[in-house]
């Protein structure tokens, strides 16, 4: 083999090696709309790779699960590096595989947000006591506003709850029954139809709808504000790499371009830095989830 060649044939060797050791960045997501969500962290998830080759990483992904069981044994094991989501999922995924919450994001250009128990206007229900017996409409068992939020402000009230199969199936005097119903639209429109007595849903979704709308419905429940969403790292991940995703998430709002990719992730203005005061209620969320083994592994 002439000398020439045998650069070649080392310069090869060379390619396919760094090739073998290159890997993606993967954002693992929780959702019934996998299209969606991939559409949505693609130009993300390919932005902070672009500033990760020194890491070895050449490429983004987004990996879409249907549970938090699922997602959490994806970044125990490797097959996912970063969660963006509600406090409620993104702490129960840390408390099944060891992930750490990294940044605060500001989803829709808030920084938090609280939750709200409603009734009809003319309802005689005015307090949480009165939900006894009643039927409440919640979102999903993983949204943080829609179920978790309001059902745990109604269990410290003193109500037991009791997941029913339908809005009409039979509930005990002595007992809340609920439903999910999918998102915050289905939730009120169930209250404003009667098919439930309450609705438990986020105050930003509330606001959502007209004057005229709310004006039909009553606040009988509010809840503590809590981060609006967050950004996990799977707890194995290099503290360099930890660090350099860190500050690329951080400068996103420095650049005319990055400000565009944050507008486009559902009207993100910005991510930082959670305040002392949010970690404490993030560290009081956790005593709840602990408490109740249940809300982890839904």
């Amino acid at each position: 083999m002439s000398y020439l060649k045998l650069l070649a044939a080392i310069a090869a060797l060379l390619v396919a090696a760094t090739g073998a050791c290159a890997r993606p960045l993967v954002i693992g997501a929780i959702s019934g709309k996998p299209t969606e969500e991939v559409a949505m962290f693609h130009p993300l998830v390919e932005h902070l790779a672009r500033g990760l080759g020194e890491f070895g990483i050449d490429r983004g992904k987004v990996v879409v699960v249907r549970s938090i069981s699922e997602l959490a044994a994806l970044m125990k094991g490797g097959g996912a590096d970063l969660m963006f989501d509600s406090p409620y999922p993104t702490l129960a995924v840390g408390e099944l595989s060891g992930s750490k919450v990294l940044l605060r994001r500001w989803k829709g250009g808030k920084s938090g947000y609280r939750s709200l128990v409603l009734v009809r206007a003319d309802s005689p229900i005015v307090s949480a006591k009165d939900l006894r017996g009643k039927v409440i409409a919640f979102e999903d068992a993983y949204s943080t506003s829609g179920y978790f939020l309001p059902a745990d402000a109604l269990q410290r009230s003193g109500l037991t709850l009791r997941e029913l199969p339908a809005p009409h199936a039979p509930v005990k005097a002595h007992e809340t029954g609920y439903v999910f119903s999918d998102n915050y639209a289905n939730s009120l429109a169930w209250l404003m139809h009667g098919r439930t007595d309450a609705a438990g849903v986020g105050e930003h979704d509330y606001e959502r709808f007209l004057k005229r709308e709310t004006a039909q419905m009553r606040i009988v429940l509010e809840t503590p504000n809590v981060p609006r969403n967050l950004v996990s790292v799977r707890g194995d991940l290099a503290p360099a790499l930890v660090a350099r995703i860190r500050e690329l998430l951080l400068g996103l709002d420095r650049t005319r371009d990055g400000q565009t990719l944050l507008k486009s992730l559902e009207r993100t203005t910005r991510f930082d830095a959670l305040p002392a005061d949010d970690e404490q209620t993030l560290e009081s969320m956790r005593r709840l989830l602990r408490r109740s083994a249940s809300g982890a592994t839904r």
